[in-house]
């Protein structure tokens, strides 16, 4: 997926090159109150999206993300 935004694209491309070791810095994409929200969880707090992220590295084989589609609002 290619955003015409370089901002947006530095994001998708961050996700798309998530490892364990990167969750420590969720907070610089991440502002302080962000909520995250996937089909099983609801958090608030960069603290407990990296929690959710630590989770998953822990509880899967080989997580990863791919980006198909992006919307910008604003």
């Amino acid at each position: 997926m290619k955003s015409r935004d370089p901002r947006v694209q530095r994001i998708v491309e961050r996700f798309e090159r998530l490892q364990a070791a990167d969750v420590e810095t969720l907070g610089e994409i991440y502002s302080a109150n962000a909520r995250f929200k996937d089909p099983f969880n609801e958090v608030q707090g960069v603290a407990a999206i990296q929690q959710i992220f630590r989770h998953m590295f822990v509880a899967l084989d080989g997580p990863r993300f791919v980006i198909r589609d992006v919307v910008v609002d604003g």
